[in-house]
């Protein structure tokens, strides 16, 4: 018998165990807030003979027991288990036995390997054309090489390596992978078919993933990540995912300017929603290059099927990050003109024609600086936006509505609606107020007073406005995607909310997107208390 040396963690990951003199933990463990087992693992190997030298010359005795040997009863049945390892490799036995004898000799280290993931042979360049670098810098991609996440999983060249072994079944996927295709289908495809009648990210992007390599890498990276977030574990396995999926879709952007295809915007757009799980470290490279690709493919937003769902993905991404980020849209919003939902009359394109109006609008706000837009150009996108709540479908009223009440302790609405399309589409068409609000710039002939109250009542027009996303979200709880833009408006402009009551429920809003979706918006939740903390220094001093 022999002691496996270093903490179980350690070795489960492969990587060095480091124990300081007197600590109780491991440093890799101690890093990563884990718990550290260093109680020694003892493992037992049955045997069934041994070699002795007999007179000179080596004989094979079979251990048997002697029928007249005498046993100890005791109150429990004992049980060993047999576990697999280097030196137990060529014995025929399963890996994991019982036996009820105690076992003679002992086995060495547990080295058994983690499962991964190896995609299937495809070429990866080392060159990289000049706006692939937007996407995704070069000293930011071999940090991640180096990472402790990476150096603890088993190198594997990922461009000459099968996608995995035939199972008996047929299936070319491991149960892992296939439990994470499974997890994206049912919980992560959704957000994205919101505003798609035909539900691509459901049923033609998982297609693709068994076709292609580094689409089915996206979503092996995403699944694993959103898995561990609510799991509150290690995402180490999502890193791994993330890092093969780059090599082959830097590869592939290497030629994108020449050869663009929908494999790499669904790609690029899945890892945008992993990067977005990130906390206030999003570094928006799969932004960058995602905005690259939809401009580039300049009639992705307007070919139909899985390309224009997917570029209308993108586009809401595009939307939630300019309105955090205070950044302009960069996509040429051209491309959307052409689509088809301008010519559909379902509840999907009626939601994707107000989103493309918020998309202008955002255009228009966060244009370069000291821009002024044209007061006919403000005009004639806020009649586009009073056109299209007047022509919206009568199935988009709501089947119930309670108006918030602050004294009865609802800070919010109750607003059933029908449809998920229909959730989306008034939660922007409540945000497309909000920035039209915004634009609403002072004449230069108002007073001092005048101005403090154009500014006052700009805040209560946009508090106006985002309880009623919020209650949009809270009243439709299955439509997940509706928490996502709640939460974004929330962090712009969440200062405009005065009342003690919507505050808390506010933060308790915010705390179940977190809880339920993994969304991480603490970092939001104290940003707001500070600020509304603030505020309330400043309206409650004397002067």
């Amino acid at each position: 018998m022999r002691v496996g040396k270093g903490c179980g963690r350690c070795r489960h990951r492969h990587i060095r165990c480091v124990i300081p003199t007197g600590a109780s933990t491991c440093t890799p463990c101690l890093r990563l807030g884990r718990a550290c087992h260093l109680d020694p693992r003892f493992q037992f190997k049955p045997v069934h003979h041994v070699y002795q030298k007999s007179n000179g010359a080596t004989a094979r005795f079979e251990l048997d027991w002697d029928k007249e040997q005498v046993w100890v009863d005791v109150s429990q049945p004992v049980t060993f288990v047999l576990e697999a390892n280097e030196e137990s490799a060529g014995d025929d036995r399963s890996a994991v036995e019982q036996c009820n004898t105690p076992a003679l000799e002992s086995v060495g280290d547990e080295h058994g390997a983690l499962e991964q993931y190896t995609p299937a042979s495809e070429p990866v360049s080392n060159g990289r054309s000049g706006w692939t670098q937007d996407f995704q810098s070069e000293n930011t991609y071999q940090a991640q090489a180096r990472s402790p996440v990476y150096e603890s999983r088993p190198h594997q060249d990922i461009t000459n390596s099968p996608i995995s072994l035939v199972s008996d079944n047929g299936s070319t996927l491991t149960l892992r992978e296939a439990s994470l295709i499974r997890y994206f289908i049912q919980k992560l495809a959704p957000w994205a078919d919101v505003c798609d009648v035909n539900s691509h990210f459901s049923t033609e992007v998982p297609r693709r993933a068994l076709e292609n390599n580094m689409v089915l890498q996206a979503i092996l990276a995403l699944s694993a990540r959103h898995d561990a977030i609510l799991a509150n574990d290690s995402d180490w396995e999502a890193s791994a995912y993330h890092g093969q999926c780059l090599k082959l879709l830097i590869a592939a952007l290497d030629k994108a300017e020449t050869n663009c295809d929908e494999n790499m915007l669904i790609a690029v757009v899945i890892l945008r929603i992993y990067e977005e799980l990130e906390t206030t470290s999003d570094q928006q490279f799969h932004l960058l290059g995602s905005n690259r690709l939809v401009n580039l493919m300049t009639r992705s937003a307007s070919s139909g099927g899985v390309a224009e769902a997917v570029s209308w993905q993108f586009l809401r991404q595009a939307i939630y990050a300019s309105v955090v980020q205070h950044q302009p849209l960069q996509l040429d919003l051209q491309n959307y003109e052409r689509s088809s939902i301008f010519h559909c009359h379902n509840d999907a394109a009626c939601a994707n024609r107000i989103i493309y109006h918020c998309a202008r609008i955002l255009q228009l706000c966060c244009d370069a600086p000291g821009h002024i837009v044209a007061q006919d150009t403000w005009r004639q996108i806020s009649d586009s936006v009073n056109e299209w709540n007047n022509a919206k479908p009568t199935t988009w009223q709501p089947i119930r509505y309670q108006a918030l009440s602050v004294a009865d302790g609802r800070p919010f609405p109750v607003i059933w609606m029908i449809s998920p399309p229909a959730v989306i589409g008034m939660q922007y068409y409540h945000s497309a107020c909000i920035f039209l609000t915004l634009s609403e710039s002072p004449s230069h002939s108002m007073s001092d007073y005048e101005r403090a109250r154009t500014r006052r009542v700009q805040e209560k027009t946009i508090a106006d406005h985002l309880v009623m996303v919020i209650g949009l979200s809270l009243s439709n709880e299955s439509v997940e995607n509706a928490y996502f833009m709640a939460s974004h408006l929330l962090h712009r402009f969440g200062y405009c909310l005065r009342n003690v009551v919507e505050q808390e429920g506010s933060l308790q809003f915010l705390s179940q997107v977190e809880k339920r979706l993994g969304w991480r918006t603490s970092w939001i939740m104290r940003e707001l208390e500070h600020q509304w903390t603030e505020l309330a220094a400043f309206d409650s001093s004397d002067h």
